[in-house]
């Protein structure tokens, strides 16, 4: 059974990511509570990990709010994301498992078939499995602390990819042909290509998609 700290993390981090409590929105512990069906105490460790995690911010009261990020904190993001999956990339490419390559061609067969139907729900879909994409090649590239990172930094990105969902139809493409090279390079048990490779496609989505939505709107 899940616990009231849990349930409240899940509740808040959803509505954070799909845009119901925007950036800059207050977050009331006795309002939450009511909402969840929960305890003030709960609510304020959910808040707390949240913190941690970077979705929440603390004024100098202790009143928490959604987070809101600049273009630079956002940029930057994309680039740690770059170095330390680049890396872990490498370092799969000689653990990874042949039936997690077969896991990850299902994924990227499954992210094509998103793009070429173009549904409106696309970008969601197309996220949804890239996470899973990305989970299983950390899974064997990277150590617990480094994925505790990413996961900071994919948070961040969720948040930016549901405020700012227009995801160019070419960029998607692009990503997909990213994904077949990687598929590649762990076939090959390539160290050099892998991570080569997962660097242009972090920094592609810098350049090509999710940074200019930000620009955009601003």
């Amino acid at each position: 059974m899940e616990s009231a700290a849990s349930k409240a993390y899940s509740h808040i981090r959803a509505r954070i990511i799909d845009g119901t409590f925007p950036s800059g929105a207050f977050l009331v512990e006795q309002d939450l509570a009511g909402e969840i069906g929960v305890s003030r105490t709960p609510v304020r460790d959910a808040l707390n990990r949240l913190e941690t995690e970077g979705l929440v911010a603390s004024e100098g009261n202790k009143r928490a709010m959604v987070r809101d990020f600049t273009e630079q904190e956002v940029e930057e993001c994309f680039e740690l994301r770059a170095q330390f999956e680049s890396y872990a990339a490498a370092k799969a490419a000689k653990r990874i498992p042949v039936d997690d390559i077969e896991k990850l061609k299902v994924l990227a067969m499954q992210m094509e078939a998103v793009v070429k139907r173009g549904a409106p729900d696309a970008s969601a879909q197309f996220s949804e499995l890239n996470d899973q994409f990305h989970a299983i090649i950390l899974e064997h590239g990277g150590s617990k602390r480094m994925r505790d990172l990413l996961t900071q930094l994919m948070q961040v990105q969720l948040v930016l990819m549901k405020r700012f969902r227009q995801t160019i139809e070419t960029h998607l493409q692009r990503s997909c042909w990213h994904h077949r090279e990687l598929i590649a390079a762990f076939e090959a048990r390539d160290s050099a290509w892998a991570e080569t490779q997962m660097r242009t496609h972090m920094l592609s989505a810098k350049n090509g998609g999710d940074l200019q939505y930000l620009q955009a709107a601003e």
